[in-house]
């Protein structure tokens, strides 16, 4: 962050507090964050506009994981070394994409039906040119979606699980008589343990030269609970037929709505489009072997996306809707306890397949 210098003292103060409290108690952040993400859920139908203000607080709540994602991540001394213009195009893209719904929302609400198509053009249009800069000047690789997934706080917090105060104490009394700590390992002259919180510290006699030195214990490097802490996974470099199936993926958003201003809403020209646009881009990817866990991930959740065409007009409207609507309402009646959670599906569904991000954003 920048210096605590410029800006309102006074903010800074409270902006530093905040994030020693993100850093010393994020299980307690996280139950905030999933409190506020429920009261989205509950707002929505409550009363008028209530969808426009239920995205709003969901909107906030994605906002605040990343927010405080990124104070626990440069807290823990752990980063993934890319470039800068590349993170700041895939914190923009994240941010946009837990913005849109709320913003094609606001659109109708504000010009109608024509504004909301504007708005909604020129956010994918946005999102492409990003993701293709991502894809061919930073050589991204396959991007999930979102490009900045919400952090595993689990095990960037690991070293947070101590009481830092009585550590450092201990710490402190150790230094005095380094030999009283327990030899880890038989390497009793590179290392010692503190008795009370059974962590092990390297010995300031063994640290080695300054631009060598590194987090990881003498003799522990190579450890399975080291390397299941955390990993970083550099994106695979794409052959050419990877790279054009990329990027005619990123590019489909884009073609289907071209597709629709020409030939309409409700055609089904743009509807095959997009769909043979996507398994194209499936097949063209191939094998998924030699990609890293990440990007099979990303792989696999676009192929289970494809069963969003039966929600998509105008497969929807033309037979799916109806089959959807009564296999819903039948369990609804029939199965006990359902209809509490299904009755508010069947009444929302509609109104949520007119949203577009909701069913096209990826």
């Amino acid at each position: 962050m920048a210096t605590t210098s410029r800006g309102n003292p006074l903010i800074n103060q409270v902006w530093e507090k905040y994030k020693r409290y993100v850093s010393d108690f994020p299980e307690t952040v996280s139950q905030i964050e999933a409190t506020s993400r429920l009261l989205s859920y509950i707002i929505a139908g409550r009363f008028e506009d209530s969808q426009v203000f239920s995205e709003l607080v969901y909107l906030a709540s994605n906002l605040l994981v990343l927010v405080n994602d990124t104070i626990i991540k440069n807290a823990s001394k752990y980063a993934q070394k890319i470039p800068l213009s590349a993170e700041k195009l895939k914190r923009f893209l994240t941010v946009l994409e837990y913005g849109e719904v709320f913003i094609e929302m606001a659109a109708y609400r504000k010009w109608g039906e024509s504004g909301k198509w504007v708005l909604i053009v020129i956010i994918q249009l946005t999102k492409a040119i990003w993701r293709l800069l991502l894809l061919w000047k930073h050589h991204g690789g396959i991007q999930p979606i979102p490009p900045i997934a919400p952090l595993d706080r689990e095990k960037y917090t690991k070293q947070y699980k101590h009481n830092p105060t009585e550590e450092m104490q201990e710490f402190q009394e150790n230094l005095e008589g380094e030999t009283e700590g327990e030899p880890v390992n038989g390497v009793n002259e590179m290392t010692f343990t503190l008795k009370r919180s059974g962590k092990t510290i390297r010995r300031l006699s063994a640290a080695p030269p300054i631009n060598f030195r590194s987090w990881k214990l003498p003799g522990h490097g190579d450890s399975e609970k080291e390397k299941s802490q955390v990993l970083f996974y550099s994106p695979t470099k794409l052959s050419k037929q990877r790279l054009w199936g990329e990027t005619l993926y990123i590019a489909r958003p884009l073609i289907h709505l071209f597709g629709m201003y020409v030939c309409g809403t409700m055609s089904w020209k743009p509807w095959i489009m997009s769909g043979t646009i996507d398994v194209a881009s499936l097949c063209m990817m191939g094998e998924t072997k030699d990609m890293n866990p990440e990007e099979k991930k990303e792989i696999k959740r676009r192929s289970l996306l494809l069963l969003y065409y039966l929600l998509r007009s105008p497969f929807f409207d033309s037979y799916s809707k109806m089959k959807i609507l009564s296999t819903l309402k039948v369990l609804a009646d029939h199965v006990p306890g359902l209809g509490i959670l299904l009755r508010p599906v069947i009444e929302y569904l509609p109104s949520w397949q007119k949203v577009y991000f909701y069913l096209w954003s990826a």
